[in-house]
C-alpha cells in the first residue's frame, strides 16, 4: 500500500492490516479454487499474533516525555504474516485437505474485517482532507 506516513502510526497500522487481509483473501481464494485438486493441502495465512505484538501493550504505562517534541511509542510495523499448511480432521480419499464450508466462512469473516479496516482508513483520510480544506467545525 502507498506510503501513509502523513496519517501517522494509526494510518500505517490500518494500511498494513489491509495488505495482510488482502493476502489472506488470496490464500483463501486459492484454497477454494483447488478444492477438487487431488493432493492439494489447504493453506492458512496467519498474522494476528505478529500484528498484536507490533503494538504497545494496552496496560503499559506511557513513556515519560520531557518535551512535547518527543513522540510516544506507537505502531512498530509493518509486519508480515506466515503461511502454514492445514490438515483436515476428516481426511479425504484424494489427499486434498480443503474444507469448502470452512473456507467460505473464513472468506466471509475476512471480507467483513477488511471492509471495516478500509472504512476506518477512509474515515481518517476524510478527516485529514476536511482539516486541509479548512472545513473543521
Amino acid at each position: 500500500m502507498a506510503e501513509l506516513s502523513l496519517l501517522g502510526p494509526a494510518g500505517q497500522f490500518k494500511a498494513n492490516l489491509l495488505d495482510l487481509r488482502q493476502q489472506r483473501q488470496e490464500i483463501i481464494t486459492s484454497n477454494v479454487a483447488n478444492a477438487d485438486t487431488p493432493g492439494y493441502k489447504a493453506k492458512r495465512f496467519e498474522f494476528e499474533d505478529v500484528l498484536k505484538e507490533s503494538l504497545p501493550p494496552r496496560d503499559e504505562l506511557p513513556m515519560a516525555r520531557t518535551t512535547a517534541k518527543h513522540l510516544p511509542k506507537g505502531y512498530e510495523g509493518p509486519v508480515a504474516g506466515r503461511m502454514q499448511e492445514v490438515e483436515t480432521p476428516i481426511p479425504k480419499g484424494d489427499g486434498n485437505s480443503v474444507d469448502l464450508e470452512q473456507e467460505m466462512a473464513q472468506q466471509a469473516a475476512n471480507q467483513l474485517l477488511y471492509n471495516y479496516a478500509a472504512q476506518s482508513l477512509s474515515g481518517q483520510i476524510g478527516t485529514m482532507r476536511m482539516m486541509i480544506d479548512g472545513n473543521v467545525r
